[in-house]
């Protein structure tokens, strides 16, 4: 993964924000994380990659950022099943318009979600994996690019 490859990730938050609400996010300094280092909020949306790269990429927020998130799509069911649904849909979008870039040879899974923080995320142990801060309105979140060629 080199810094093009980060900057595509970057936008696709940026992006996916803006198009949320009138008020953008602000994607920090992405940095490097080892494999064996957990970054994990409250809901978590994790895209398997194959075919030219391999890994994951991962969104995880803080259930307060996914109860807002909610509340701004006219939703007023904040059950933990919904905070799940936005997470998966956030992941998906963002791992989709990375796509759209890197092209077909990105090939990715349905997301798999998680409500609660694991003891640990496995990440590409060959590559660097890349924690891109995001912080929207009052809430910090995190997308976790993991990913190899």
């Amino acid at each position: 993964m080199n810094e093009q490859h980060l900057k595509i990730f970057v936008d696709s938050a940026t992006y996916y924000f803006s198009h949320l609400s009138d008020e953008p996010a602000k994607v920090q300094v992405p940095y490097l994380i080892e494999h064996n280092e957990s970054l994990i909020y409250d809901y978590t949306g994790i895209i398997g990659i194959a075919g030219l790269y391999q890994g994951n990429v991962y969104f995880t927020a803080p259930e307060g950022m996914m109860r807002y998130l909610l509340t701004t799509q006219g939703e007023h069911k904040h059950t933990p099943e919904h905070c799940l649904d936005i997470v998966g849909e956030i992941a998906n979008t963002l791992a989709g318009n990375a796509r759209r870039d890197l092209g077909n040879e990105l090939l990715i899974s349905v997301p798999l979600k998680i409500a609660g923080k694991p003891d640990m995320m496995l990440l590409a142990k060959k590559s660097r994996s890349y924690a891109i801060p995001i912080q929207w309105r009052f809430y910090m979140a995190a997308l976790v690019v993991s990913v190899e060629q």
